[in-house]
């Protein structure tokens, strides 16, 4: 699978993504994303999530010299390697 289909289908599921990693359901939705697009370093997903009733900007970005995923808001920020975001839409297909 290639990247930009892999950070696709994350955006997707970005809702459980948040609620699994927060160890607690923090009530955080995805208001609305970008479609991967192609930057000099990797690809960039720009977007809005809701929380209270609070919009707030997001950004997901993949390094391809790091083979990394930054997700980052003002209120989360995470950084997983490109395998371990595949290993969690996997699982995430399982269910």
């Amino acid at each position: 699978m290639k990247v930009r289909a892999i950070l696709s289908e994350f955006i997707h599921n970005l809702d459980y993504f948040l609620s699994a990693e927060a160890g607690v359901d923090s009530g955080i939705k995805v208001v609305f994303a970008t479609e991967p697009q192609k930057i000099i370093d990797g690809y960039v997903v720009y977007g809005a999530v809701s929380l209270l009733n609070v919009q707030y900007p997001f950004e997901v970005r993949y390094n391809k010299h790091l083979k990394t995923v930054e997700i980052s808001s003002q209120i989360f920020w995470f950084k997983r390697s490109l395998k371990l975001i595949k290993e969690f839409l996997k699982q995430v297909k399982s269910h």
